[in-house]
């Protein structure tokens, strides 16, 4: 039943992905996406996140030559602090403050992570609130759900040493000065488990939204790689 919802939030995406681009002006850009994780404990049931993220672009279907072209698109710093109510519930209260061209921004977050363990997978649901705020905008509010699903692509149990495979989908609803939207994102990763406290991904990013903008629809693919650590 969970591989099975998963599938069709995809597929659907999928279809709407693949309508808008029939229907509207289609704005695609790809590029590379670094990111670095450190978490540790502070108590028995508490922890703290900090992460660094950057995305940069390479390609831009827009410009007149569409030639490989560099720029910073954006870089956020965040940190979290959660308490893990059970072994499988976990709370997080957040701030992200947003580096890009014309606007820094500042992001308070809200979100609750469950985390179910199949026989040789597992599965986490992510649910997001988030605001941000800027200098002379209305306040975006995004709501957001995330499936994912991991699981090792050697034997049963993932042990140091091994890989792994984690694939998800989020959906995203976004609302701002009487106007909304829709965002998809979906991820595949290859992930290398070195131990309890260090693993590496690389993988992509695919990202779409401006379901509900008229005659206009964005995708955005990002090469992804990252390293997290626990302290």
């Amino acid at each position: 039943m969970k591989k099975i919802s998963f599938i069709l939030i995809f597929c659907l995406f999928s279809l709407a992905s693949a309508n808008s681009f029939a229907q509207s002006r289609h704005l695609f850009t790809s590029g590379l996406f670094p990111e670095a994780q450190l978490s540790y404990k502070i108590g028995k049931d508490y922890s703290v996140t900090h992460k660094v993220e950057s995305q940069h672009g390479m390609f831009d279907a827009q410009r007149l030559n569409r030639e490989l072209a560099y720029s910073h698109t954006l870089t956020d710093l965040q940190s979290f602090i959660g308490k893990r109510i059970n072994p499988f519930v976990k709370v997080d209260l957040g701030y992200q403050y947003r580096i890009e061209e014309g606007e820094n921004t500042h992001r308070p977050i809200q979100q609750v992570t469950i985390l179910q363990r199949g026989n040789f997978f597992r599965v986490g649901h992510r649910i997001r609130t988030d605001q941000t705020f800027f200098n002379e905008e209305s306040m975006l509010w995004r709501a957001r759900y995330r499936y994912a699903v991991q699981f090792p692509l050697q034997g049963r149990n993932l042990d140091p040493g091994e890989k792994y495979l984690t694939v998800s989908n989020e959906v995203i609803y976004m609302f701002q000065d009487s106007e909304d939207d829709l965002e998809n994102r979906l991820v595949a990763s290859l992930g290398f488990y070195v131990d309890d406290d260090t693993k590496y991904e690389v993988g992509l990013d695919y990202r779409t939204d401006d379901y509900l903008v008229p005659d206009r629809f964005r995708s955005r693919l990002w090469l992804k790689f990252g390293v997290y650590w626990s302290l």
